[in-house]
């Protein structure tokens, strides 16, 4: 276990997401001695007995504790646009609209080495709080600009573009910088800018193929008995997949 690497501790009713070092941990069921942890799998207890297992965090556990700025995209949008626009292993996507960078973050991911994201942000506070995200999740293949993308956006011919803007129907290079048959998502809270969109689609020869909602609906299971959870995730944004032809 190398010192600052990040590590999980988690008990039936705790999660500790921590830089590793080996000294005492201080937590609410007592402290934990970080040295006695040689690897992942390892099970601890703390000096009040309760049981910890170290694990190895997922993405997800660490992309939670990125910086916040602006509203951010969430899991259940975020995959369901990499899903239904075939982003995968060596594409290339633009991201308009970077606030927080969690699509932007996502699509790193995804992408891999051979892939690329290039990402747009017009406020500098959120370019800055972005860049601290990406250098603090180790992504390399996203080029983070700081522009604003209604004077248009420079890279042609991607397989992609992630538009979390207003107005996305403004931008004027939209039909040269996506390829012939790539994706145009947008990510719209209100229906008067599906409107707008729509509008702008059928007079650009863009054919809109699905206009949806995603919603998540938590359960709890207590023996015996199950129901959903009383705070849930409904609506956030319209996601509209279009193709470019």
């Amino acid at each position: 276990m190398k010192k600052n690497q990040k590590i999980l501790l988690i008990s039936q009713n705790s999660r500790y997401l921590i830089n590793y070092r080996k000294d005492m941990y201080h937590v609410k069921e007592g402290h934990i001695d970080l040295s006695k942890i040689k690897k992942f799998g390892e099970r601890i207890n703390s000096s009040n007995g309760t049981e910890f297992v170290v694990i190895e965090p997922t993405f997800f556990d660490l992309i939670k504790k990125t910086k916040r700025g602006p509203q951010i995209i969430l899991p259940k949008d975020a995959g369901t646009i990499i899903s239904y626009s075939g982003i995968g292993a060596g594409s290339k996507v633009i991201d308009a609209g970077t606030g927080s960078g969690w699509m932007a973050a996502f699509l790193s991911r995804v992408v891999g080495s051979k892939g690329k994201v290039v990402t747009y942000e017009k406020s500098e506070q959120n370019y800055s709080v972005s860049n601290s995200n990406f250098k603090d999740l180790k992504l390399k293949n996203i080029k983070n600009k700081l522009g604003d993308v209604y004077s248009g956006i420079k890279e042609k011919n991607f397989d992609a573009i992630i538009l979390d803007l207003a107005e996305p129907w403004k931008i004027p290079s939209i039909k040269q910088n996506v390829k012939t048959g790539g994706f145009i998502v947008c990510y719209l809270p209100q229906v008067s800018q599906i409107q707008e969109f729509t509008k702008f689609a059928e007079s650009n020869n863009i054919l809109i193929e699905r206009i949806i909602e995603v919603s998540e609906r938590p359960w709890t299971f207590d023996g015996r008995i199950s129901r959903p959870k009383s705070q849930q995730i409904g609506h956030t944004a319209f996601l509209i997949f279009s193709r470019n032809l």
